[in-house]
């Protein structure tokens, strides 16, 4: 049984967060596992105190504690440098993995040959209550490399992956919000392969106030800037600051409005699965927030040809039987 590292920064979490997903760590029934956390809020002395005991209770936990806050890319760099296993899997102190989470991911990945797998999941609030289940089918190979130009695929923390690819790619790189997927561009560019296990694994926690959901604005921009450096085939030649730069002139205005967009396509789509009419009144205040925003246009324009391409793909397969 291979051994797998699992790296998990922290920063502002609950302690129960913090506990509930930890526990689900280490009742994996895969159990080869050492947990490594970064904590990059050290003037959070409650959970300093709560990890330094986490520590000396469990044997394959160990903590890494920032003498000053170092972003997570440098927190993620810094786990990488101290882990041991043959695999190197991320978590967060807000999700829930689910029992048999490396269990099918060491499968996933070995059944396929991969170098990495990344996972669906199930989004929780903030409650530990279930929104939805974002099951689907696997994506491998050829169809991840397409897929990917247009739309992220899986969720960074149901990364797991070899060590080697986190080694030769040199770990993160500083393209703020978006360095998971310039690390799946570049891995790609260098001819490792990539999968997506579509069976979720994970229970990912939806804040209201999380970095993720502050910064969606920048994370887009910088998402596209990195595809198109990838479809040059230059990204892992081109310096994250440039990559970033057309972000950095963004306007409150515009972050304002991308929010209120991103929100409102987000309500659609929570609602669609299980009452499709409330979903569909909710369409025309969407269709008039893209109006107003034109990185809103960007991604729906983005999100339409990803669906044509399936189509014509689909098509294509069924003339051809």
């Amino acid at each position: 049984m291979k051994k797998i590292s699992v790296i998990m920064p922290i920063y502002n979490e609950k302690l129960d967060w913090i506990q509930k997903s930890l526990d689900s760590i280490m009742n994996q029934t895969y159990t080869n596992i050492e947990i490594i956390i970064i904590l990059d809020n050290p003037d959070n002395k409650e959970l300093k105190e709560f990890l330094v005991k986490k520590e000396s209770e469990v044997d394959n936990i160990s903590i890494l504690l920032n003498r000053k806050n170092l972003g997570i890319v440098k927190s993620l760099n810094k786990g990488i440098v101290k882990s041991s296993g043959e695999l190197i899997a991320r978590m967060d102190g807000d999700d829930i993995a689910l029992l048999d989470r490396f269990e099918k991911e060491v499968y996933f990945l070995d059944t396929h040959n991969l170098d990495l797998v990344t996972s669906s999941v199930e989004d929780m609030d903030e409650q530990d209550s279930i929104i939805m289940s974002r099951n689907q089918h696997d994506v491998i190979g050829k169809q991840f490399e397409d897929e990917i130009k247009y739309k992220y695929l899986g969720a960074h923390p149901t990364w797991l992956g070899k060590s080697e690819i986190f080694e030769k790619l040199g770990g993160y790189r500083a393209v703020t919000h978006a360095e998971d997927l310039d690390f799946l561009l570049r891995a790609l560019e260098q001819k490792f392969s990539i999968g997506l296990l579509g069976t979720p694994t994970l229970q990912y926690r939806i804040r209201e106030k999380s970095v993720t959901l502050s910064n969606q604005l920048e994370m887009f921009i910088n998402s596209l800037s990195a595809r198109s450096f990838y479809k040059k085939g230059t990204l892992s030649i081109t310096e994250p600051s440039k990559i970033i730069k057309k972000s950095r002139n963004i306007s409150v205005a515009d972050r304002d409005r991308y929010s209120k967009f991103s929100k409102s396509r987000k309500e659609v789509f929570y609602l669609f699965p299980d009452n499709k009419i409330a979903a569909i009144l909710k369409l025309p205040k969407l269709f008039f927030l893209i109006f107003l925003n034109k990185y809103a246009k960007i991604l729906i324009f983005n999100d339409i040809k990803r669906i044509l391409r399936r189509v014509g793909v689909k098509l294509f397969y069924l003339n051809n039987r």
